[in-house]
């Protein structure tokens, strides 16, 4: 796991090119928001991702491509509903071109794609960073693009699969999603519980900046560990670590400063606590048997806004 404090102080020198950069209650210091990728666990050569299940790809009926063409003449109306559809099916013909063979270095370029006439972007993917505009989307999508969802969700834990097995051969060993997580949750952890004592502004203002990071890639990465899949163990306390980040993380105002109580706009709503409350099967069992677990569950539910 990349070394929090150096984490920090690249987000601090890069902070004020980030576009999630905002300006701190240090002078002349940015509090970043969205972390980059930890560098050891960034691959050397563009992800590849062969023989994903594109059978399994819902089919474009004759009238949604015939509504799609008269709406770039601004002919006819749309529901919501049909615009999210043709979004996601433009978001995952990217996916799909972007972890294709074709892609080569050329692509570093923003090699472009075209799908029904429409320009698609190929994002060259070395971490699932990379993808984290279509992987935050996930758990927002409502049950009316159930057969779109679902589809995007088996791609991208076939890209997550893949990516961990070239992780796991760089590193010569196993590479697993869960471990990272818990690793840095724990970190940020033992870091919030100092918090407290410190009283100097540039030392409290780069402590939070290291509790972020933390807790920013331990969210991030027990999502991943999720949707890859992974066998989590039985007695995990990741959900639970996952939720107190949440929490933690919209404490944190756009100046640095440390917030009694979480922003709620920051803060995930309940259904998209459900999503991953839902893959994660070791809750599930334990919250089957155990009723002291299903209030603890129940309670961290009824923090988050519906």
């Amino acid at each position: 796991m990349v070394s929090l404090a150096a984490s920090s102080n690249q987000g601090s020198r890069r902070g004020a090119a980030d576009a999630g950069g905002s300006r701190g209650v240090v002078h002349g210091k940015y509090f970043n928001f969205n972390p980059l990728p930890p560098p050891p666990d960034v691959l050397g050569n563009p992800l590849v991702v062969q023989n994903l299940p594109t059978h399994k790809l819902p089919k474009e009926t004759w009238r949604s491509r015939m509504q799609r063409i008269l709406s770039r003449f601004r002919i006819g109306r749309q529901s919501a509903t049909t615009r999210l559809r043709w979004k996601l099916q433009d978001v995952t013909a990217s996916v799909l071109a972007s972890v294709s063979p074709a892609v080569t270095l050329h692509a570093e370029r923003r090699a472009q794609a075209k799908r029904n006439g429409t320009v698609i972007p190929v994002v060259i993917i070395r971490h699932p960073y990379h993808l984290r505009h279509v992987l935050d989307m996930l758990p927002q999508l409502p049950d009316a693009v159930g057969a779109e969802r679902r589809f995007l969700e088996l791609i991208l834990s076939r890209i997550l699969r893949k990516y961990g097995e070239q992780m796991g051969a760089v590193k010569g060993g196993g590479f697993s999603f869960e471990h990272e997580a818990k690793e840095y949750f724990y970190a940020g952890f033992r870091l919030e519980r100092e918090i407290k004592k410190i009283t100097n502004p540039d030392e409290r203002f780069a402590a939070l900046q290291n509790i972020y990071n933390a807790y920013f890639h331990g969210r991030n990465y027990y999502y991943y560990a999720l949707l890859r899949r992974e066998r989590l163990a039985p007695d995990n306390k990741l959900f639970m670590l996952f939720s107190r980040a949440c929490y933690f993380m919209a404490r944190v105002d756009w100046s640095g400063q440390l917030l009694d109580k979480p922003n709620p706009r920051s803060l995930p709503n309940r259904d998209e606590m459900m999503f991953y409350l839902q893959r994660d099967k070791t809750v599930i069992g334990r919250y089957r048997s155990d009723p002291d677990f299903q209030r603890q569950v129940k309670g961290v539910l009824d923090a988050f806004p519906t």
